[in-house]
């Protein structure tokens, strides 16, 4: 059986690092229902929606913003997953967010369609999303190229003789985003630590691959998991969900991590539009857990 005794010593990290939240005006209380927001439709459900409200679609591709505009969906806005990173894959602040999804147009009560081709990057802007205080998020988890293929009436189509070019956000936020933040869905070092010290965490996954969870490959300043946490692979279970296999169980709330902001948001859409779970997400992630 294998063991990372070095993963035993991140908990007294957590507890001596502490961060403070960015600030935020108001916050969608804990009590929503989870209702698969996110949630993954499929080209059916898609093309149905596009036929029938197609006044109501934003559609956003989260694909490189090159890529965007050489070829997208009719009406797409360009929103590419770097825009809300910076060097190092660092996540933005809540204002810069906010700023962002304001310059895509954006004002927090529509129903935004994301897609792409990187699944990572397109969950992890769904989420981003989310926990901005979109509306609704729903996730195109389909194949681009068949999206590509399909006319803007939603029927298929032979491929588009002259592609549309997806539309780039603006200089200026206009409108301004007020979609309340679901602060109660992300967890810092310190509340994590907190609530690991008093037994108020059930359920904690683990979204890295096993060489990682068991310190056999090492990419932060340790290796090994945080203890107490499940292995559940973010590549094992989209392979999982492709195959319609579920296994995970949705019985009580989780908390998800994955190696750093950027794959953790790409988790926990999993995690929720994937497999209905309960889920929130400690942002930093074990690059941040163990940085010290």
């Amino acid at each position: 059986m294998r063991s990372t005794p070095i993963a035993s010593i991140c908990i007294v990290l957590l507890i001596g690092l502490r961060t403070t939240p960015a600030a935020s005006p108001t916050a969608i209380p804990p009590n929503e229902p989870v209702s698969a927001n996110p949630r993954y439709i499929d080209l059916t459900e898609f093309n149905r929606m596009r036929a029938t409200s197609p006044a109501q679609l934003t559609l956003l591709d989260t694909r490189p913003e090159s890529s965007c505009r050489e070829r997208s969906l009719v009406g797409a806005i360009c929103l590419p997953v770097e825009a809300f990173f910076g060097p190092y894959r660092r996540l933005a602040s809540v204002r810069d967010i906010t700023w962002v999804l304001g310059t895509a147009g954006l004002r927090g009560d529509e129903s935004v369609f994301v897609f792409g081709i990187d699944p990572v990057r397109r969950d992890a802007v769904a989420a981003l999303l989310y926990l901005a205080g979109q509306a609704q998020v729903l996730v195109l988890n389909a194949p681009l190229q068949h999206m590509l293929e399909t006319d803007h009436h939603g029927q298929a189509s032979e491929p588009l003789s002259e592609p549309a070019s997806g539309r780039t956000r603006g200089i200026l936020r206009d409108p301004i985003h007020i979609g309340p933040w679901r602060e109660h869905q992300i967890l810092l070092r310190d509340e994590l630590a907190e609530q690991l010290a008093q037994g108020r965490i059930v359920r904690l996954m683990d979204g890295r691959p096993l060489d990682e969870y068991w310190g056999e490959r090492i990419r932060a300043r340790r290796g090994g998991h945080i203890p107490g946490a499940e292995p559940a692979p973010a590549s094992t279970l989209r392979a999982n969900l492709e195959r319609s296999e579920d296994g995970l169980g949705a019985e009580t709330p989780v908390v998800a991590y994955a190696h750093d902001p950027l794959t953790g948001l790409a988790y926990l859409t999993l995690l929720r539009a994937g497999f209905g779970l309960d889920a929130a997400l400690y942002l930093g992630g074990w690059r941040e857990c163990c940085l010290l």
